[in-house]
């Protein structure tokens, strides 16, 4: 089975945002590395991280609810026209999480009064001795990245022009800049992927320049289209070859030709499988997915009594 995120919070799966908020931050105070270092506080402290994360955001709280974990880690088709959820990934910082949630302030001023306490009044990242709110990181912002099929199959090196606020020298006035950000797309990156650029977003005065991701998102391809790890290909033919058979050459996606036998009779709903010939796999290139041929059967509009006689002598026999 896959994680229970609701059982991580303790809440149930009816629970509306404020509760999951307040679940996250009653636990997630209790199992602090710098209140508690046990391993299995430390643990949980991860796990209510990782819950928080996805139940907080309604995409893919919504693909979690529907789908579970499996979901979030192959993707799911949407309601759109070729349409992917893309696919979730953890970045695993759970201090992070917590330090976004809390927005840099010492949430712990509020249980031991200023922050001191034991180890915490040396705790410089919530906010110092006293317990002062140091500046505030702006929320992330995200900027799209379109990959071609053929480019996030083989991986590239994608060039990225982004213009951003920064506070001058003065610090009390703004301008923009530009800056060229390089991106390394490791082959079979899914949609979704996400690459962070740490404070690299806008910057307001008096705070922290946001994070600025990067967001990957498919082009729509002449050819295929991809599903998690597989590929999938429309393939029209004549009812004759649905019946007799036929021979299907594809060019993939890396520019080679193959040729796929069909001896099976193609009814409504056939599905070939290929296996190996789909998108590399993120954690091992090595191994890729399933292609996946779909059928769309061309009907003659009409016959002539002779053919009519001749289909019916046939397939009667």
């Amino acid at each position: 089975m896959g994680k229970d995120f609701y059982h991580f919070l303790g809440i149930n799966r009816d629970a509306s945002l404020a509760d999951i908020q307040k679940a996250y931050r009653t636990l997630s105070l209790k199992n602090h590395p710098t209140r508690v270092s046990t391993d299995e506080s430390k643990k949980h402290f991860y796990r209510v991280a990782e819950a928080y994360h996805v139940l907080s955001n309604a995409k893919w709280k919504a693909v979690y609810d529907q789908f579970g974990e499996e979901g979030l880690q192959s993707g799911v088709p949407t309601t759109e026209e070729g349409g992917f959820s893309g696919v979730y990934q953890f970045h695993g910082n759970a201090e992070t999480v917590f330090e976004d949630f809390f927005g840099g302030n010492n949430p712990f001023s509020e249980l031991f009064g200023f922050g001191i306490s034991g180890d915490l009044k040396e705790a410089p990242e919530f906010g110092g001795q006293f317990g002062r709110a140091r500046p505030k990181q702006g929320d992330d912002q995200q900027k799209i990245l379109q990959l071609s099929l053929e480019e996030a199959y083989r991986g590239c090196l994608k060039k990225l022009k982004v213009s951003k606020t920064v506070v001058n020298d003065d610090r009390r006035t703004t301008s923009i800049r530009s800056k060229t950000l390089t991106v390394n797309v490791p082959p079979g990156t899914p949609e979704g992927t996400t690459f962070r650029f740490r404070k690299e977003g806008d910057q307001e005065v008096n705070n922290i320049p946001a994070d600025l991701v990067i967001v990957v998102e498919d082009k729509l391809h002449d050819r295929f289209c991809r599903v998690g790890p597989d590929l999938y290909y429309k393939h029209r033919l004549e009812l004759w070859e649905a019946l007799c058979g036929v021979w299907i050459e594809l060019k993939t996606l890396d520019e080679r030709m193959i040729t796929i036998p069909i001896n099976d009779i193609i009814s409504p709903g056939y599905k070939k499988v290929v296996q190996g010939e789909g998108m590399p796999l993120l954690t091992d290139p090595s191994k890729k997915g399933n292609l996946i041929l779909t059928f769309e059967i061309k009907f003659p509009q009409k016959l002539s009594p002779r053919q009519k006689e001749a289909l019916q002598l046939t397939l009667r026999n």
